[in-house]
């Protein structure tokens, strides 16, 4: 994802170096997912491989130095997020994910749609978790003293199912058409995602969030979100939105999953760039 899918370039940025330096300037030469051209109105000592956080007044991302020559720093975004003191729900990564965000809803129309959103989420993910967490056991499990039915064959019982209830969720159609798509540049965290869109939501409007996350097994969520952001996007040749999603009311155990997906993505890329 390039530096204008995640910064509002328009009115320049700012640049922040580790020693607390600040000092504005503009991106050119955007070139690729990751590489641009940061010319300061002064001189920022950097070396290479140091890096610089780089804000629009809103967001901001962290880019390593590439070269640096008299206020013209080639720089190369970094697709982790730096390690810090930073709150659990916090940390934020970009990564490529299978991803679908579809419209719900307008933002006066919210109050009567969203609790039925969220209640046929919730209810999708209970006939889920009673099989494939084993929070409802198998029939007989009560009267096993009572029953012919040996143990081993009551856990066959068990395994059976839950294969049968796996084969069916990961067959799905709205799995299926996930997984036939292509995966999609992200920004991710607990709390929310930012993605490029050439659906021009509103601020406001309520959508569904699909997404598979890359962990073993596949984890597949479905969440309900508000556009929180919205702005166009100029290094495409169709119209394209960058748009930042706020979760509403998402689970404790869904908000854990991203969590630890998010953690474990963090290791692997902080493991490949020490490589």
């Amino acid at each position: 994802m390039n530096i204008d899918n995640l910064l509002d370039l328009r009115k320049g940025v700012h640049a922040f170096s580790a020693r607390g330096e600040e000092i504005s300037g503009t991106i050119s030469d955007i070139s690729g997912d990751d590489t641009f051209i940061l010319n300061l109105e002064g001189t920022l000592d950097v070396a290479p491989g140091g890096m610089v956080k780089i804000s629009d007044g809103q967001d901001s991302v962290l880019a390593r130095v590439v070269e640096n020559t008299s206020g013209v720093i080639k720089m190369c975004i970094e697709c982790y997020a730096s390690p810090g003191n930073e709150r659990r729900q916090d940390v934020r990564i970009y990564d490529k994910i299978y991803f679908n965000a579809g419209f719900i809803c307008n933002k006066q129309d919210k109050p009567g749609v969203l609790p039925s959103a969220i209640e046929k989420i919730r209810s999708n993910k209970l006939i889920i978790d009673s099989f494939l967490k084993g929070k409802y056991g198998y029939p007989g499990a009560d009267e096993m003293p009572y029953t012919r039915e040996s143990p081993h064959n009551q856990a066959m019982w068990e395994i059976n199912r839950k294969l049968d209830l796996l084969i069916h969720m990961y067959l799905a159609q709205d799995f299926k058409n996930l997984m036939s798509s292509s995966p999609r540049d992200v920004n991710i965290s607990a709390s929310g995602i930012r993605f490029i869109t050439a659906n021009s939501f509103e601020m406001g409007d309520l959508i569904e969030i699909s997404l598979i996350l890359p962990m073993v097994p596949l984890l597949f969520i479905r969440l309900v979100g508000d556009v929180i952001r919205l702005k166009k996007v100029t290094s495409y040749d169709a119209q394209r939105y960058a748009a930042a999603v706020r979760f509403v009311q998402m689970d404790a155990e869904t908000k854990d999953d991203i969590i630890k997906y998010l953690f474990r993505r963090q290791r692997e890329l902080l493991r490949k760039r020490q490589d």
